[in-house]
């Protein structure tokens, strides 16, 4: 494959990664909207979203053994098809049965795109390149979490329906879709090494696995209830509220840039266990603010502490093995899945039965418990 042809696949992977970014955050804060419009409250629409993590982690999970059988044109076109179709489904009918199935479908099939992108980006490019690549797919993500909740709390607040934001969305992948049809998918899978038989699982794995669910936990939580809190408990407008949410990923994304650079000069456990503290102090210190000129400071620290947890855990769990493993690997990846589904059951589970605070606390103690699980990862099997 020519390098042109290489540069314009990597193109769509990242506006498809762009696209779900804007989705991931678009839920938080259209979440009062929705509820008013089915006249349910928010938790019964948190219980609804997380049908789209099951179904965005069972794509992301099941593509894996399908993307080398079956013709990446015809699923990218299919999964984009249908993707329109769940939005559809989800903004125009009443029922809120069809908006939970609409939003399983919606989750499926961005899981689907969002893997193809990965499965482009590792194929195309070489270690070095792709390396550099993976992490512009990531920023292309968290650009997309930037833009669209400060977009979408100002659009709402100019009494624009919510169910005309995501009906948005069917423009860019129209567009998707006509760069899918005019690209050629020459992608040649890369052998993978075979593995021996034998590999052993020490304890500070499963404890490491452990930091990784609950760093998840705590950062979908996060992302989901802040809005709602910020305007009920501190009495916001929607435009606001949802510009926290922009505030953090922002941080995210430089904290991300800057993460490579604090981690060459120290150990990775100690900037886990480092990050995580700061990330906790804040959460924890958030709950307790009284003044949105605080409040958003404090959202400011929270995503320089979470910014580069994900990667340094995920890094950090497979190094505990005895040699590279992508058994180990996926493992990390299906636990950081299984969060993303546990995170919105847990939390409208508590809002449900208490308060959207009580629900972001359960945020700040799981990323607590990331520091301690993380030291005790380092006790039980110290390099």
């Amino acid at each position: 494959m020519t390098q042109l042809a290489a540069g314009r696949l990597s193109a769509l992977s990242f506006f498809l990664l762009l696209i779900i970014g804007i989705t991931f955050s678009l839920a938080g804060v259209v979440t009062k909207e929705v509820a008013a419009t089915f006249a349910v409250d928010t938790y019964v629409i948190g219980y609804i979203f997380s049908l789209f993590t099951i179904g965005y982690s069972l794509a992301i999970l099941g593509n894996g053994f399908v993307l080398d059988r079956i013709d990446i044109k015809v699923e990218m076109l299919a999964a984009l098809a249908l993707t329109g179709a769940a939005i559809v489904g989800a903004t125009c009918f009443t029922s809120i049965a069809v908006f939970a199935v609409s939003i399983f479908l919606y989750g499926l099939t961005l899981g689907v795109q969002l893997s193809v992108a990965y499965y482009l980006i590792v194929n195309l490019h070489d270690e070095k390149a792709r390396a550099a690549k993976v992490s512009l797919l990531n920023f292309f993500f968290s650009l997309g979490a930037i833009v669209a909740p400060t977009a979408a709390g100002l659009i709402l607040q100019a009494g624009v329906k919510w169910q005309w934001i995501y009906q948005g969305l069917l423009f860019p992948l129209l567009a998707a879709a006509i760069g899918v049809c005019r690209l050629r998918f020459q992608v040649r899978p890369r052998a993978a090494g075979r593995e021996s038989g034998g590999e052993r699982w020490g304890s500070g794995i499963y404890l490491a696995s452990l930091a990784l669910l609950c760093y998840v936990l705590s950062e979908m939580i996060f992302g989901y209830w802040v809005v709602v809190y910020m305007m009920d408990r501190l009495a916001l407008e929607v435009a606001v509220a949802s510009a926290t949410l922009s505030v953090f990923w922002v941080f995210m994304a430089t904290g991300r840039l800057l993460s490579g650079l604090f981690i060459a000069r120290i150990s990775l456990w100690r900037f886990i266990v480092i990050c995580s503290i700061l990330a906790c102090a804040a959460f924890a210190l958030l709950l307790n603010a009284t003044e949105a000129k605080w409040a958003i400071g404090l959202v400011a620290l929270m995503g320089l502490g979470y910014s580069g947890l994900y990667a340094a855990i995920l890094s950090y769990g497979t190094l505990q093995g005895s040699r590279p493993s992508s058994r180990l690997t996926t493992f990390f990846l299906t636990v950081g899945s299984v969060g993303g589904i546990a995170a919105f059951l847990l939390s409208s589970y508590m809002k449900q039965h208490f308060d959207v605070a009580t629900a972001m606390g359960l945020g700040a103690f799981l990323m607590g418990m990331v520091t301690v699980f993380t030291i005790a990862a380092r006790a039980g099997n110290p390099q």
